[in-house]
């Protein structure tokens, strides 16, 4: 038996009981505390009482965080996030998603690496309580925390937001969110490779990362892209993966993980490879597939999602009474290092400026360049986007694991482990205190817009409002021509039977908006299938129970909302 066994076990029960009681807080609608926070804290309390019973066993655990990260649990969130992304309203805000996902994190970066590098001039950086001790940071390592820190995590903000009659905001805070993480992992993989080339800083040094970020993003899109597509071309000419509904969800996660990991072995950006996969499938891929495959898929991968999500918040809380000790792999020993408070204080000051600057440098430079009248964002929703924001989350935490300093290096031992006590510490304060007060923040946000509407209204004035259902705009050139080869040209080509079929799917995309899972599920099974193996499922298929039989069962709510989405 493992010697440290008691550990991954206490873990699955406490994610466990974080899943109950997260569900139990939602069907009560009480937001005082937040089920990513409370997971933390809850993680907390087990991590000590685990820490104190055996402490060489917790740190050899937590010891392999970062890989089981990167390569198990953020494919999971990341391909859930795009193949259930609500791509109309991304599309219709995209202007508003790259220049907060893509423009602003860069701005952050630099806000956020000015910051730490005079800190570290200033010799701010302490060791423990001892205000007279200093220990400097290379620019190496400063430049990996500033790409680090830079990842949000808005999970809090986006449970908060309803979706239906918010949906440009709450598109804006989850595409943004998307893109960030994306940005941030691609800065640090930039990084990386630049310091492992071994050159020297130079005056073309900047263009040079500048080069190596648009050819990650590119050529990551681009593998996404073609992974998708075959994915999609697959199901379309191989009618017989349709038979089960198993193989469908199987074949279709395999072919997004594998996307990722070609993007992983080129070190390339798996994460934004996995979210064009995940679009391309949910746009292409549900039309050559059963009915009853689009929602298992939708509703298995959403599953695994929450799992993933239930447990990085968990080990969160576990991991941070790991910060001052260090188990070395090859002696096998226990080391005691120190954190710098100093440097922790002063970097969550950062966190909150920078994400201020870069959101609102952002709204400066779009208005400068197009002027007012085409920034559609309230100041409301802007702050909201803002504070959402200030949360960081797992992929920080989990991009700074990376760095391994040499067993036999004190000093580089103890530079990151400042690091990443830093990072731990800011992502749980940021949780507990933004994530908490998000409710809160947002009412009040939401009530401001609304009173100053009504005031508008009275005096005739039209404002831009939070619910912008009411009014259809006009699409955009460039948007018209997606449309257009959209419809004449990719749908042909990717859809199966898509000439015979064109009047049907344009019905259930009407349709389906309506539609109770149920009813999905009765369509499924009583339509007549050209495969007879099919057929044969369907008419042996049990039938379900009723959704109105049950109406309170979190899983079938759950089911339902992922059916609004197809």
């Amino acid at each position: 038996m493992s010697e440290y066994g008691a550990v991954p076990f206490a873990l699955m029960i406490v994610i466990v009981i974080y899943i109950v009681i997260g569900e139990y807080f939602k069907s009560i609608h009480f937001h005082l505390i937040h089920e990513t926070s409370f997971g933390i804290i809850i993680g907390m309390l087990v991590g000590l009482l685990l820490k104190w019973m055996d402490e060489n066993a917790y740190a050899q655990f937590f010891s392999l965080n970062a890989t089981i990260f990167f390569y198990l649990l953020l494919p999971l969130i990341i391909f859930s996030g795009g193949y259930n992304l609500k791509k109309k309203q991304f599309l219709k805000n995209f202007k508003y998603i790259v220049s907060f996902g893509f423009l602003s994190t860069l701005i952050n970066f630099i806000i956020t690496l000015t910051l730490t590098i005079a800190f570290n001039s200033w010799k701010l950086v302490r060791l423990g309580t001892n205000l007279d001790s200093h220990l400097p940071l290379s620019y190496d390592e400063m430049i990996k925390y500033s790409a680090t820190i830079c990842a949000t995590d808005s999970v809090a903000a986006l449970n908060l937001i309803p979706s239906q009659q918010y949906p440009k905001l709450f598109s804006v805070v989850f595409g943004e969110g998307m893109v960030n993480d994306a940005v941030s992992i691609i800065i640090f993989q930039a990084v990386t490779i630049l310091q492992k080339s071994g050159k020297s800083f130079e005056w073309y040094t900047p263009f040079e990362f500048i080069g190596r970020f648009l050819e990650n993003c590119i050529i990551s899109l681009l593998i996404g892209l073609f992974v998708g597509l075959f994915s999609t071309w697959c199901f379309k000419k191989c009618r017989f993966l349709t038979n089960s509904t198993t193989t469908e969800t199987v074949f279709a996660f395999l072919m997004a993980y594998m996307g990722y990991s070609i993007c992983e072995m080129l070190n390339l950006s798996g994460v934004i490879s996995l979210l064009m996969i995940g679009i391309m499938m949910s746009h292409y891929q549900g039309y050559n597939i059963s009915q009853l495959g689009r929602v298992t898929t939708r509703v298995t991968f959403e599953s695994l999602s929450l799992g993933a999500e239930a447990f990085l918040y968990v080990f969160l809380g576990f991991a941070m009474w790991n910060q001052t000790t260090y188990y070395s792999p090859l002696t096998q020993d226990l080391y005691y290092v120190e954190v710098s408070w100093v440097f922790t204080l002063l970097q969550l000051g950062v966190v909150i400026l920078a994400r201020y600057l870069s959101i609102y440098i952002v709204y400066w430079i779009f208005t400068a360049i197009k002027g007012p009248k085409v920034w559609k964002l309230t100041k409301y929703e802007m702050s909201i986007c803002c504070f959402a924001g200030m949360v960081r989350g797992s992929v920080a935490f989990a991009l700074i694991e990376t760095l391994v300093a040499s067993p036999t290096d004190g000093i580089q031992i103890n530079q990151i482990n400042i690091l990443q006590s830093c990072v731990l510490y800011i992502v749980v304060v940021t949780t507990l205190i933004f994530g908490t007060a998000m409710p809160f923040f947002i009412n009040i946000q939401i009530n401001k817009q609304l009173e100053e509407e009504e005031r508008k209204s009275i005096n005739e004035i039209p404002t831009p409002v939070l619910n912008d259902t009411s009014k259809k705009k006009e699409l955009s050139e460039a948007q018209k021509i997606i449309k257009y080869m959209d419809e004449h040209y990719f749908k042909r080509w990717f859809i199966y039977d898509y000439e015979n079929r064109k009047e049907r799917i344009t019905q259930e995309k009407k349709q389906i908006k309506t539609e109770t899972l149920q009813e999905i599920y009765e369509k499924a099974f009583s339509e007549a299938s050209e495969d007879e193996s099919v057929k044969q499922r369907n008419e042996d298929f049990i039938s379900l129970p009723s959704i109105e039989e049950k109406p309170t069962s979190p899983l079938i709510v759950k089911m339902q909302e992922l059916s609004q989405q197809i």
